[in-house]
Parts: structure tokens; C-alpha cells; sequence
């Protein structure tokens, strides 16, 4: 397969699944004239009919829908080729990209990744600091420290370590709205509370104790847990944050110690066929160690 046939393949699957030639255009980072002419060159040089245009959009045909199964096979075989080719590099030195959620990547990461750099001063380090799950299938990074524990069998997944989270409020708030007597207390004016937005897991949390709550008990409402931070140390209300955090942050106080509350726990992760990378292994078995030495204390 040519480098022109292969771009045809890729510029057909991503119109197929994103249905406009401008979202094609995104993905595949090229401009829509170019997608455009890409994909009538594929239909005159298969004299197929692969889409239909209307005003809503572009839509597969018969024939185009027989073909997309194909087109998506043809693109895990070369995602899994560029895996293997990165994964059997011999190098030492180099870049490693690594996604981490912002919580962790702000306050527990930086110490660990300047201590790796001292042992390994050859190896970079790409950081995708977001909250936002990352595709390793994809390369969209080499290795991902998440929350939830992936259950993919082509994923190398290792404990890191786990922190106690607890119900935090700056003192100065406490000092002004009262202390809430109750859980229940802190969802009635004059308190606030400081949720997330797209994620359930408080409310989840919350009919395991045999509660009901809803987002619009939220006074504030984001998925950030650094902002969530911030808005408790801004005195605008209370929230579920790390205990370690908590009480690194001046003013903060723990209120309702007796709620047991699950702990917070991160997963190193890598996909199988990039973990016999020296870089990779390198920067996976160092986090590993790292951290795992800080569980401990």
C-alpha cells in the first residue's frame, strides 16, 4: 500500500465517523478543499459512490458502509504498527508523553519527575496534563496515570498509590454561614457546596449511603478537582477534596470525619506493545517505585 492509497483510507474513515468534510479536516489536519478533492479522487479512482451530500450532511451509502468495516481495520493494523515500531526502539534517550489527570500532575507529579530526570537526564518528557481520558490505542500518549482502573486486556495496568479524601471548608467560611450540623445541612441556604459537573460520582456516592442528591444541590458545579480546591480555599463553600491537600492549604478545616469516604487511587498505564521501550520502561518503573515508596509513609 502506497503512502496516496493509505491517506485515502485514513481522510474516507474520518469522514465516515466525524459526517462533514470540515470535522474530516480536523481530525485528519488537513483543509476541507483538500478532504474534499481527497475523497472525490477516491470515488473516481474506485468508480464508487461512497457518500451522500445533503444540507445536513454527508451520509454512507450502501457500498461506502460495506467498505467503513474495512477502513477501520486497516487503521487499528497501522495505529498497532506505529505501537510496535515505538515500543521496539533501542534508544535510551529521547521523549516519553505522558497524560495525567491535573490533580495529580500539579501536586503529587512534578517532585517524582524531577528526581527521574536526575537518574535519566537524556529522557523528555511530554506532559498532557488534563482530566480528559487519553486513547493509548491512538498514541495519544505512551503512558497515562488515571483514577479508574482500565479493564482493557492490551493495557499493562500498576497500582500507584491511593490518598483519603474528606469534607473541607476554609474557616472563614465556617466563621460566616455556621457549622453544619449534618450532611444535609451544608445542601440548605445560607451554605454551599462545591460539585462536579459531568461526573456522578458524588451523587453516587451518595445513594450508597442511602441519600438523594442531585446536581442542582451543586452551588458550584465543575470537573476540576484543582478548582474545586480553589473555590474551598476562596471560601466559597464545601467539598470532597484529598486530605493531604487539604491540609497543605491554609485555612482549610475537615468537617464530618466520621463519614467514611472512599479513597482517591491512581493506575499507571501502558499499552503492551510500547512497555520493552527503554524510555517508557524506564519512566513506568521509576513512577512505580516512586510513588509506591510514598504510599508508604
Amino acid at each position: 500500500m502506497n503512502s496516496m492509497e493509505w491517506d485515502s483510507i485514513r481522510i474516507f474513515l474520518a469522514v465516515a465517523e466525524q459526517g462533514s468534510m470540515s470535522a474530516a479536516a480536523q481530525v485528519v489536519g488537513m483543509s476541507q478543499p483538500t478532504v474534499s478533492r481527497q475523497i472525490l479522487a477516491l470515488e473516481e479512482r474506485t468508480g464508487l459512490h461512497l457518500f451522500e451530500r445533503s444540507t445536513s450532511g454527508l451520509k454512507l451509502t450502501p457500498v461506502g458502509c460495506q467498505l467503513l468495516e474495512s477502513a477501520k481495520d486497516t487503521a487499528l493494523g497501522a495505529e498497532r504498527f506505529s505501537r510496535q515500531v515505538n515500543g521496539s526502539s533501542i534508544e535510551e534517550s529521547g521523549n516519553v508523553r505522558l497524560a495525567v489527570s491535573e490533580l495529580f500532575g500539579f501536586h503529587f507529579l512534578p517532585e517524582a519527575l524531577a528526581a527521574f530526570h536526575r537518574v535519566h537526564p537524556l529522557i523528555n518528557v511530554e506532559l498532557i496534563v488534563s482530566n480528559d481520558k487519553v486513547n493509548l490505542n491512538k498514541r495519544d500518549a505512551d503512558i497515562s496515570i488515571c483514577q479508574q482502573k482500565p479493564e482493557q486486556p492490551d493495557l499493562v495496568v500498576t497500582y500507584l498509590m491511593s490518598r483519603t479524601l474528606g469534607f473541607f471548608a476554609h474557616k472563614a467560611y465556617i466563621d460566616d454561614v455556621g457549622y453544619p450540623e449534618t450532611p444535609d445541612d451544608i445542601y440548605r441556604a445560607p451554605h454551599s457546596v462545591i460539585g462536579f459537573d459531568n461526573s456522578n460520582m458524588y451523587i453516587n456516592q451518595a445513594e450508597k449511603s442511602g441519600r438523594n442528591l442531585t446536581k442542582k444541590q451543586f452551588t458550584f458545579r465543575t470537573d476540576s478537582y484543582q478548582m474545586q480546591l480553589n473555590l474551598i480555599q476562596a471560601q466559597a463553600g464545601v467539598a470532597v477534596t484529598i486530605t493531604e491537600l487539604a491540609k497543605k492549604t491554609a485555612g482549610l478545616i475537615e468537617i464530618f470525619k466520621d463519614i467514611p469516604l472512599p479513597n482517591i487511587t491512581w493506575w499507571l498505564v501502558c499499552h503492551r506493545d510500547v512497555q520493552v521501550n527503554p524510555r517508557i520502561h524506564h519512566l513506568m518503573v521509576f513512577l512505580r517505585e516512586w510513588f509506591q515508596k510514598q504510599d508508604e509513609k
